[in-house]
């Protein structure tokens, strides 16, 4: 079996620009691209993601989890569910916000047997399915005034919101050229805002806007070493809001993965990502000065593989511990990626 087409086959349809169910709250607190993220996730793209893949139909659905704080000083006045401070507290020294999301994704992909341009063209569509839950808790901290004097006033607050449908649905096109052990891939997609958003809402199936984005590719794979490099530039355009006149500025990711064959059904290495805002966000929404957004990511990356009767299956989890976050929720996220897919035809 070629474990290179049948590991890339899992990772080939995980390039995902659909919408991400999110916070939205607060959407100006200091936070870039609107509510503090963006219509990109970073990590999407993983190992192998440039290698060609055994032509036909495959699906790949994945669970993604993310837990993330950030600091915001204006969150509580600003923020709908959490409320404003009481009207005795003189000062907010220090507030904090922690999140926690989980949403499932459902990619189904065709890749074309005959080739286009020289390479394999594969069209694919992403979207969000059922349940997005979102958790989010608050605690500040400062003085309230008391006719005995200043006192030292903290307090926590926790608020939740669940949503389920479809969600924004993101056609992408690829095309991948394969040359020995080098691998290199082109791809564009878009998001269509089909999604449920609301912008006093904590969870959301879809971002409310249409977005471009777009980037190519590189993958080093030699199957007799085992050893296996991938990364993926691309840049992403927001429109803007309709619901919320607002609009992301332009972004730019990189995400790259290395791995090892260990046998023909498990293969161990790392991932990350590196995420940054090149322009201001825009628009006549609540949003404050020029906030430039950016993140990087790494972790661990696990996959198994196995036969599904005469097809492939591929199991993917990895994890990222995120830094150097900017005017961006940051924490750490986890992906469990499961991919089914035509047997290899080499």
């Amino acid at each position: 079996m070629n474990l290179g087409k049948a590991f890339g086959a899992s990772r080939a349809v995980i390039a995902r620009t659909a919408a991400m169910a999110v916070l939205v709250a607060v959407p100006g607190a200091a936070f870039a691209d609107e509510g503090g993220t963006s219509y990109w996730v970073p990590g999407s793209f993983g190992s192998m993601a440039a290698v060609p893949t055994a032509s036909g139909w495959s699906v790949t659905g994945w669970l993604y989890y993310a837990n993330t704080q950030q600091k915001a000083s204006a969150i509580f006045v600003r923020d709908p569910v959490l409320g404003a401070p009481p009207a005795n507290v003189a000062a907010i020294p220090s507030a904090r916000q922690y999140n926690s999301t989980y949403q499932d994704y459902i990619v189904p992909t065709y890749t074309f047997k005959d080739p286009v341009l020289g390479g394999q063209l594969a069209l694919g569509v992403t979207a969000q399915v059922g349940p997005a839950f979102t958790t989010v808790s608050g605690v500040w901290s400062g003085y309230s005034s008391t006719p005995s004097g200043a006192q030292r006033y903290t307090e926590y607050r926790t608020a939740g919101d669940t949503i389920a449908g479809l969600g924004d649905l993101a056609p992408q096109a690829s095309l991948k050229w394969a040359f020995g052990v080098h691998n290199f891939l082109a791809y564009a997609g878009f998001n269509i805002p089909v999604g449920q958003f609301s912008a006093t809402r904590y969870a959301n199936i879809g971002i409310g806007h249409w977005a471009i984005d777009a980037g190519g590719g590189y993958t080093y794979f030699d199957q007799k070493s085992g050893w296996e490099f991938s990364g993926v530039l691309g840049f992403t355009y927001s429109f803007i809001n309709p619901s919320t006149q607002y609009q992301d500025g332009v972004d730019m990711h990189f995400d790259w993965a290395a791995s090892y064959t260990i046998n023909d059904k498990l293969s161990v290495g790392v991932v990350g990502y590196a995420f940054k805002q090149l322009t201001c966000d825009g628009g006549r929404g609540d949003f404050d000065a020029c906030d430039i957004s950016q993140i990087v990511g790494a972790g661990p990356q696990l996959t198994y593989n196995f036969p599904v009767n005469d097809w492939q299956g591929s199991l993917n989890f990895k994890v990222y511990r995120e830094f150097f976050a900017q005017s961006r929720p940051a924490g750490w996220n986890g992906w469990i990626t499961l991919s089914i897919s035509p047997p290899s035809q080499s």
